[in-house]
């Protein structure tokens, strides 16, 4: 997964469009370490709560850096039931996207999970719990939910059909135009992102967190916490994400954007200090 810049305001850590691997160096150094079979995963976190992940396996008698994640701690949880591995190709060995359901089978959502290897194992219809996170691509922020419902009514300039949301759902679009049956095939997109998902929910919480690092000029963002079928949910984007409103709580907020599931929470913490 990738480190989420825009979303958390990390341009100081950025130089030429890309990690300053004197930072990353630094982190990694004073990372936390935690344990996951024949993996480690080192974690620094800034005073945000934005969670740099470095990934490592052993290579030899050495450690071996194969990617590093970003996630934003927070008290949102979730228990939910895999039910398929639709990581991409090409990821590194550590990575996982996975496709879960409810107990009620009733909603649908994808989420790459942080620290995936300190679990024993990935079971199809084995409840999995998680600390959730979203980092919105697009966001769009309503004064109330009639209001985005008026908004999205509006037929849109392509002459398309308009698409409502259902209130608090997750909307897989990309993921069902690859999978379901009931697509036909010359309708199928193989090209889509299937991470992507459409998200729309009350707002109940607004924070903004700061990095409080020195080269940080004050940067920091904010975190919107929704309600979602599946439980509350931290959202987190900057203002700048979103035009001519402040988010307040009891706003509406719509997005596309990608999940991320911290499943080193309860018993699978595995720290090794």
């Amino acid at each position: 997964m990738p480190v989420f810049v825009r979303n958390l305001n990390l341009e100081f850590l950025t130089e030429n469009g890309a990690l300053k691997s004197d930072r990353m160096l630094g982190m990694y150094e004073k990372a936390r370490w935690r344990q996951a079979h024949d993996a480690y995963y080192l974690t620094y976190t800034l005073a945000s709560g934005v969670e740099f992940i470095f990934k490592t396996m052993r290579d030899g008698e050495d450690l071996r850096v194969v990617g590093t994640d970003t996630h934003l701690s927070g008290r949102c949880y979730w228990n939910a039931i895999p039910f398929m591995n639709v990581t991409p190709k090409g990821s590194d060995d550590l990575s996982a996207l996975i496709a879960f359901t409810n107990l009620a089978q009733d909603g649908v959502f994808l989420a790459y999970l942080m620290n995936a290897a300190v679990l024993p194992t990935i079971e199809e219809g084995q409840s999995i719990a998680m600390q959730m996170a979203a980092f919105p691509q697009a966001v769009a922020l309503y004064d109330s939910r009639d209001e985005y419902e008026r908004a999205a009514s509006v037929s849109p300039p392509d002459g398309g059909q308009p698409l409502i949301l259902s209130d608090k759902r997750i909307f897989p679009l990309n993921f069902m135009l690859k999978h379901d049956p009931d697509v036909p095939d010359e309708q199928r997109d193989l090209s889509l992102r299937e991470d992507i998902l459409l998200i729309c929910g009350s707002v109940v919480d607004v924070q903004h967190r700061t990095h409080a690092e020195p080269e940080d000029g004050g940067a920091g963002f904010l975190v919107a916490t929704i309600t979602t079928q599946f439980g509350p949910l931290d959202v987190a984007f900057t203002s700048g994400m979103v035009e001519n409103k402040e988010c307040t709580i009891g706003d509406y907020l719509v997005f596309s954007g990608v999940l991320s599931a911290n499943v080193a929470i309860e018993r699978h913490e595995n720290w090794l200090d």
